[in-house]
């Protein structure tokens, strides 16, 4: 599956950031048209998805749904792989993925760290989801 854009290993340092204040700043410096499609619902006190799996959209000659996550990502996989709308989401054609967003040492043995995109492709082999983890 081709990738619209990999930003595995790209980094910042020293920068106090959310992961989608650094996706939105990757995607705008690669000038990939994106919005941000999750929202805050200020009565439940929760913050709700497109479709529970998508929080960026990008557009592309195939959309492209981002899920953004820190370190907590094997939960947002399992969010993916038990959503009901994952399916119908890679059946149209569209692209899934996670960016998991880390702190790694620069150096081993310093105490210097920069922040690290992990990519994680989802796409659908024989009727199952299947998870490509690309940073390995």
């Amino acid at each position: 599956m081709k990738m619209i854009f990999n930003p595995i290993n790209y980094e910042w340092e020293n920068e106090v950031t959310t992961p989608m204040q650094r996706t939105r700043k990757l995607l705008k410096e690669d000038n990939l048209p994106n919005w941000i499609v999750e929202h805050w619902n200020k009565w439940s006190k929760t913050r709700t998805d497109l479709f529970n799996i998508v929080d960026v959209l990008v557009l592309s000659e195939r959309t492209l749904g981002i899920q953004v996550c820190g370190s907590d990502y094997q939960s947002h996989v399992k969010k993916i792989r038990e959503s009901e709308y994952t399916i119908p989401w890679l059946e149209a054609k569209n692209q899934l993925q996670i960016w998991s967003w880390r702190q790694w040492k620069k150096k081993r043995g310093m105490k210097a760290k920069k922040w690290v995109c992990c990519v994680a492709d989802i796409s659908l082999k024989d009727g199952e989801i299947y998870v490509e983890e690309l940073w390995k």
